[in-house]
């Protein structure tokens, strides 16, 4: 993608509304380089860390609302460079516009019934990643005398997320991403 969103272009047809990258869906942090525009995102509300050398905010990200990013010319250089699996496909003619539509619009509602789910049981309005909810559920199942019956009680919505992690892998992860690796290890304890 260039610095400036595409008028009418395949990108602004299938990403625009879309957003799984950018609102916590898909990843539960971004790294920034050292020569992204720092200052611009601080001023839209991104709050940074740095460890090991690594400057990265967290997802959702605050500069994504209304189907948009609201500091597109400025966004940081990963965002820039950021072409998930569908619209790798998309662009290469194997999806049409029609059937990512329909694809995206699918993983969105799947992905709003696994947010309310999450944040009904964790018991939350806080915006964090899916990860971080489902993180947070698994350590207050964890905390139940029986945490298998907890587990068992909540089977419907554990399957949800299980079928929303398909489908984003399958259909939207970019095979050369490195979503996959461990988290740092700050990240990895959840937050009950």
């Amino acid at each position: 993608m260039g610095d400036t969103p595409p008028v009418g272009g395949d990108v602004d047809g299938i990403c625009m509304g879309c957003g799984v990258c950018c609102d916590g869906t898909m990843y539960r942090t971004v790294d920034v380089a050292a020569d992204d525009r720092i200052e611009l995102l601080e001023v839209a509300g991104l709050v940074f860390s740095t460890r090991d050398d690594v400057t990265s905010f967290r997802q959702p990200c605050s500069a994504f609302g209304h189907g948009c990013c609201s500091v597109y010319d400025g966004r940081p250089s990963v965002c820039r460079g950021y072409r998930c699996l569908l619209l790798r496909r998309h662009e290469a003619g194997e999806v049409s516009r029609d059937e990512a539509r329909s694809l995206i619009a699918r993983t969105v509602a799947l992905r709003d019934r696994v947010r309310s789910g999450l944040t009904a049981y964790v018991g939350t309005d806080d915006l964090t990643s899916l990860d971080g909810l489902y993180r947070r559920m698994m350590a207050k199942f964890e905390a139940q005398p029986d945490p298998a019956a907890a587990r068992r009680e909540h089977s419907d919505l554990l399957l949800t997320v299980v079928a929303l992690r398909v489908i984003l892998a399958r259909e939207f992860e970019p095979r050369d991403s490195k979503s996959h690796q461990p988290d740092r290890a700050d990240e990895a304890t959840p937050t009950p």
